[in-house]
């Protein structure tokens, strides 16, 4: 950029005063990461230089020159900002002949001055004249000149400066010398804005990225705390669902009973002398029974049911909106296939085991948990000792 700029001030400015280029060099240094903060600094700079008593800037966008910026040192602050506000929807469009001195400037990549605007008949001021009518103002001198891009040469914007002051306070004409200040300082300021605004761009692209990492960091967060909340209600072994589980969910079923007076059904499940089997064939083949009835459930019960592993080999299955005969027919579906069931091992041999069972149904007038539970534990409790591979049913 250094190398850039004195290429710049080489190439257009051999003639200009030494004292001038200080002043032109500041501009240079003019950096924001808020374009309009910039305009206004890089205007307000402007002005000071030539002193001018207003000016505006602005600034090509598609086929438009857009407004951005409009100073004034003779208007009240407020009015200020109140024209800041009702001016930011102001554009005129960039075409020939228009005869508003901003467009012929950007078109022309020339700068232009006039001395009186009232007495001017080559361009249009109508509205310089409405505004001086609206707010008591009197515009007399413009200095517009076209701000040019050094290396395509091409124009991004206007900046206008209005009514050059005398020491006296006079309104006068606009000198050569503010024209050659003006046309260098316009390929500085360009440079300080397309910088800004790949740095805006820049900064944006930067935050959209940071934003797509924080939803995909804050979705990664959710399903692991999904998973990590799924792996807490789940038995590692069978991956039903755990006793955790089901005294969160069998309390909320007891609430819903109790308001809507639907009906639930409970069906304990106890593996017949399991023991035996853990004794007989060992641990790991005992392992492989519980998951066998594990997968049996998950293939035989509706999607509506939960399946527990409550402990050892005793299960439970929750059957949501389940009448006690509707229950009584499910459990007697699981008894039958898993009578029917034949575990094959390593070694060819077979084996087979039984489960007894006991079903309840939640009732309105049940008060916790434990209630739920005492009865479905009675009616497996009289299953297990009327002979096994059983089904009883406790209302």
């Amino acid at each position: 950029m250094a190398k850039d700029s004195a290429l710049i001030k080489m190439d257009t400015m051999k003639h200009f005063h030494a004292s001038d280029l200080f002043k032109i060099d500041d501009i240079e240094h003019f950096h924001s990461n808020d374009l309009e903060a910039l305009l206004h600094k890089i205007l307000q700079y402007v002005r000071h230089i030539t002193n001018s008593d207003a000016g505006t800037i602005y600034l090509a966008e598609d086929d438009y020159l857009k407004f951005h910026i409009f100073q004034n040192d003779s208007l009240p602050y407020e009015t200020i900002l109140d024209l800041q506000n009702s001016l930011k929807n102001l554009r005129y469009q960039i075409k020939k002949d228009t005869g508003t001195i901003a467009v012929e400037s950007f078109i022309q990549s020339k700068v232009i001055s006039v001395f009186d605007i009232y007495q001017n008949k080559k361009y249009d001021f109508k509205s310089s004249k409405e505004f001086d009518k609206n707010f008591s103002y009197k515009t007399k001198s413009i200095l517009t000149a076209p701000l040019v891009n050094f290396y395509t040469n091409s124009s991004i914007g206007v900046l206008q400066l209005i009514n050059k002051k005398a020491e006296n306070g006079q309104y006068i004409a606009y000198t050569e010398q503010d024209k050659e200040f003006i046309s260098l300082s316009s390929y500085l300021i360009t440079q300080s804005i397309l910088n800004t605004k790949n740095s805006i761009e820049k900064l944006e692209l930067l935050n959209k990225e940071l934003e797509k990492k924080v939803i995909e960091r804050t979705k990664k967060l959710k399903d692991t705390q999904k998973k990590l909340i799924e792996q807490a209600n789940r038995d590692p072994m069978t991956n039903l669902y755990n006793r955790r589980y089901f005294n969160e969910i069998i309390k909320s079923l007891l609430l819903i009973a109790k308001r809507t007076s639907q009906l639930f059904s409970l069906i304990i499940i106890d593996i017949d002398d399991f023991k035996n089997v853990n004794d007989t064939y060992g641990h790991s083949v005992g392992d492989r029974v519980i998951n066998d009835l594990a997968d049996i459930f998950r293939n035989t019960v509706r999607n509506s049911d939960i399946s527990v592993r409550f402990g050892g080999e005793e299960f439970v299955i929750i059957l949501p909106n389940t009448h006690l005969k509707e229950a009584e027919i499910i459990a007697k579906k699981l008894k039958d296939i898993v009578e029917n069931n034949t575990i094959i091992l390593k070694d060819g041999s077979r084996i087979k085991f039984t489960i007894s069972l006991g079903v309840s149904q939640i009732q309105q007038d049940d008060e916790s948990v434990e209630t739920v539970l005492h009865k479905a534990d009675e009616a497996l409790y009289q299953a297990k000792n009327s002979g096994k591979n059983k089904i009883v049913i406790k209302s």
